[in-house]
Parts: C-alpha cells; sequence; structure tokens
C-alpha cells in the first residue's frame, strides 16, 4: 500500500508529458512455436537484444530511448557492462536491423526472484534515440495502465527470433490466448499475482529460446492500441501440451516503469490507481505521516 500511495503521487506530480505516444494500431497483424514469417514493418516495437554479438533475448519498445525486457536475461555478467549489450530495432531478419543502439542502462527490478522468477521484468536505457525518419519500421507499444485487466480467452500475440521448435531460428508471430489463471496455478503451483499463462492447453503455440524478454501483444477493444500485456518469462519446455507459456504481467508495474520514464504518456498512466478503495486523500494523510516520521529520525539519528 505505501509503495502504490508514493508512485501514485509521483505520477500525480509529474508534468503532464506525451513524449513517445505509442500508435493506435499498426501493421503489426498485418515466429516462435506454431509461428508465421513476419513482413518489414509488422510489430514495429520488437527488439533483439545482443550479447557481445549474438542474439540473446527480445525486448519492447516503450518510447524513444527505453525498452522493457526480462530481468533473467540479464544475470551474473550479463548485468554488469551494459556496454556488452546492442538493441537491434526495426529488423525482420536478424542481421538487418534498420537501427542499432549500444545500451547505456539496465535496471533490474530490485525484487527479482531468480528462484521462481517472479517481477521478471527489466528496464533499458539506449545510448541514442531512434530517429524519426525509422517510424515506418519502428514504433513503441502502449504500457498499460494498473488497472487494465485481461480475460481468459482473450487473443494476443507473440513474437520474436526464437526457435520455432526445441530445435531453428525465425522471425515470427503467433496468436495466443490468455489462459485461466487458476488453471495457470494449478498447473505450475508458483503462479504469483505478476504472472499469468498464455498459449493453447492442446500446445504447438509458445514462446521458446531466444524469445525471452519479447511482447505479449494484445490490442484493446474495437481495434485500437496496442498494450504490452506481457513478457515472455518462463514454462515448461516450448509449446508443450498442458504446459502453455508465463508472462510477466505488465501492467502491475506499471508505476515502476514510469518511475524511470516519466516521459511516458498520461495518456496511459493517469489511470494507475488500482480501484475505487484506494483513495488518494489517504494517501496524502500517510505520506504526510511518513514525512514527519523520517524528519524525527533523521533528526535523532544526528543527535
Amino acid at each position: 500500500y505505501a509503495y502504490l500511495c508514493l508512485e501514485t503521487l509521483m505520477l500525480l506530480l509529474t508534468p503532464w508529458l506525451s513524449a513517445g505516444k505509442c500508435p493506435e494500431s499498426s501493421n503489426a497483424i498485418s515466429r516462435i512455436v506454431g509461428g508465421t514469417n513476419t513482413e518489414e514493418g509488422e510489430w514495429p516495437w520488437q527488439v533483439s537484444l545482443h550479447f557481445v554479438g549474438a542474439a540473446y533475448c527480445g525486448a519492447s519498445v516503450i518510447s524513444k530511448e527505453w525498452l522493457v525486457s526480462a530481468a533473467h536475461c540479464f544475470q551474473g555478467s550479463k548485468l554488469a557492462d551494459p556496454r556488452a549489450w546492442r538493441a537491434h530495432l526495426g529488423m525482420q531478419t536478424q542481421g538487418r536491423a534498420k537501427f542499432v543502439s549500444a545500451v547505456r542502462r539496465i535496471i533490474v527490478h530490485e525484487y527479482y526472484n531468480s528462484r521462481n522468477y517472479d517481477y521478471d521484468i527489466a528496464l533499458l536505457q539506449l545510448s541514442k534515440p531512434w530517429p524519426d525518419t525509422m517510424s515506418h519500421v519502428i514504433q513503441p507499444i502502449c504500457v498499460p495502465p494498473f488497472s487494465h485487466k485481461v480475460r481468459s480467452g482473450d487473443k494476443c500475440w507473440i513474437t520474436g527470433w526464437g526457435q520455432k521448435q526445441e530445435a531453428g531460428e525465425f522471425y515470427s508471430f503467433t496468436e495466443v490466448e490468455i489462459i485461466d489463471q487458476t488453471l495457470c496455478h494449478s498447473t505450475y503451483g508458483i503462479i504469483t499475482a505478476r504472472m499469468f499463462c498464455a498459449g493453447l492447453m492442446s500446445g504447438k503455440r509458445d514462446g521458446c529460446k531466444g524469445d525471452s524478454g519479447g511482447p505479449l501483444s494484445c490490442q484493446s477493444n474495437g481495434g485500437g492500441k496496442w498494450f504490452l500485456t506481457g513478457i515472455v518469462s518462463w514454462g515448461y519446455g516450448c509449446g508443450r501440451p498442458n504446459f502453455p507459456g508465463v508472462y510477466t504481467r505488465v501492467s502491475n508495474f506499471a508505476p515502476w516503469i514510469h518511475k524511470y520514464v516519466p516521459s511516458l504518456s498520461m495518456e496511459q498512466s493517469i489511470s494507475l490507481i488500482p480501484s475505487p478503495t484506494f483513495s488518494l486523500i489517504n494517501c496524502m494523510i500517510w505520506s504526510y505521516y511518513l514525512f514527519h516520521f523520517l524528519i524525527f529520525k533523521f533528526i535523532h539519528l544526528k543527535i
């Protein structure tokens, strides 16, 4: 509760900026287990992350210089030096990116748990923003607000350059559906509120090796904006029956993302207050007492 209060107050005090708005739609629908080849300009937020020259993980464009990926891509030596990474944007096939940038900064969520992949999210800041001249092949995807909900059976899309089976490399896309959370939990037993399942219980459609960190993209009702609903996180094998893929629930991290990327459109973040019971007045009262407690503590420690 305290975390949400602080984040909400921060958002409301943030200037009303609208840089890097996500597009209403894209050529996106117009690979991955069970996938189909893409064409140039489809899925323009898809990124391929290369570590010391080799493709390693996926990511999504959310602004001119920020990407979202999975925390598990950046463990050990892979987090030590951001300069070892390159982000390939506007790319249909590996090695033919329209724009390549070094990575200036990698921010792994402070609560990331490598044992169960909870809080599996990371932010990457590019060394240089992608140019407007590339906007026909590079576009940001919307970051969903905290209040954003997905329903069992909703249709979404996974994209990337991972293997179409557990053994070939392609850039492709495939349609999957959101799996009921209870069924997801009964399948794996370690599903937290920051995770959800998507795929087909019959198998054949899933992210696979090399897709980690990439987007699960869902379009709002009526063919409107595309939202980064999930991040490819983990699962048992690739496209196996009764074992759908597990994804990071991005809406739960909207305040955390906005803390580091305040230039994201307030249109996306203004609805971050999660429910009517979450009172801004209560937040302000709580913050008042917290402020005075910290002041007292500071003075006490100085004495």
